[in-house]
């Protein structure tokens, strides 16, 4: 008996609920986890899951026996990354998930100039236009609007996440500019409700909060959706300003209402609670955080071509 390896099959088990998803993640057959499991217990002399044909569920001995397994083997982790001999050579495979709107504006470049400076590092990155659990999932982040709260995730913001209503020339030619947020209910909307589930979206201006309830013509999970509802011309849709810099700047894409600010949220990096959190996850976290997390590269370009968005993004 491996110990150690039953006891790491042990935590994902637990973690991910399912002994075919830990096989999975683990690259490993079912029999093989079940059989590491089946050793533990008898070396134990505990039963850790109880085992129905349509459920399994830690029992009280195995939730006391996970929280001490998770210490072991952040402690394992830190050990090692302790006597390294290399303190900054990054290894092993980064897996990452995100937003595909973050992935096509920076992400995927930001990862490739990561590899470039950590060679020996493989990348493996996903698109997830959902919620995103990273430890269910087995992620080591999991970069994405702010979620539920959980009491095994560290959430870390990267950004403030703000956003614009924008239309094309042509949709403004035919159905008029919005003055005010009540205006929007006689306009046609592309919306995400992924990131927004509810049919609203929220304004202020003068310290005075503006809700506006409405029925999208346009339904998505996909911000790909809505870009392309805008440029034909066929709706209004509120989409993040990293992403449609360039068809602002451009005049391609016409921001409405800028005399209003859209109620902001977060981009966050989510990973496991622990007393060791990896480090190649902590030296890209802090590369993203010193490079968005004041005013972004979007934003100072947006604003030097358009010095009256300044409102809209919160700098007046």
């Amino acid at each position: 008996m491996n110990e150690l390896e039953c006891i790491r099959t042990f935590v994902k088990v637990a973690e991910v609920g399912s002994f075919t998803e830990a096989a999975r993640q683990m690259d490993s057959a079912k029999s093989a986890v079940t059989k590491r499991i089946n050793q533990l217990e008898n070396h134990l002399e505990l039963q850790l899951f109880q085992r129905s044909t349509r459920r399994l569920s830690i029992t009280e001995g195995g939730t006391a026996f996970y929280q001490r397994s998770i210490q072991i083997l952040a402690d394992l982790e830190q050990a090692k990354s302790d006597v390294s001999k290399v303190e900054w050579s990054l290894g092993g495979t980064f897996r990452v998930s995100c937003v595909s709107s973050f992935i096509q504006a920076y992400l995927a470049n930001d990862l490739c100039d990561f590899q470039l400076q950590h060679p020996e590092l493989k990348i493996d990155l996903r698109q997830q236009d959902r919620y995103c659990d990273p430890v269910q999932e087995g992620y080591d982040l999991s970069i994405q609007p702010t979620s539920p709260h959980s009491d095994i995730l560290e959430e870390v913001e990267i950004l403030q996440l703000k956003r614009l209503i924008v239309a094309s020339p042509d949709y403004l030619e035919k159905w008029g500019m919005p003055e005010n947020p009540e205006d929007l209910i006689n306009h046609r909307l592309a919306h995400n409700n992924h990131i927004q589930p509810e049919f609203s979206m929220y304004f202020e201006r003068d310290d005075k909060l503006h809700s506006v309830s409405f029925q999208p013509n346009m339904l998505t999970n996909t911000i790909l959706l809505l870009r392309a509802a805008v440029m034909k011309g066929d709706c209004l849709a509120m989409m993040p300003v990293f992403f449609i810099e360039k068809e602002i700047i451009s005049g391609d894409f016409i921001p409405v209402l800028s005399d209003f600010r859209i109620k902001t949220t977060q981009l966050c990096a989510y990973y496991r609670k622990s007393s060791f959190v990896p480090m190649k996850a902590l030296i890209f976290l802090n590369m993203l955080k010193q490079k968005y997390s004041n005013c972004p590269p979007w934003e100072e370009r947006i604003l030097e071509s358009k010095p009256e968005m300044s409102y809209a993004l919160g700098f007046d």
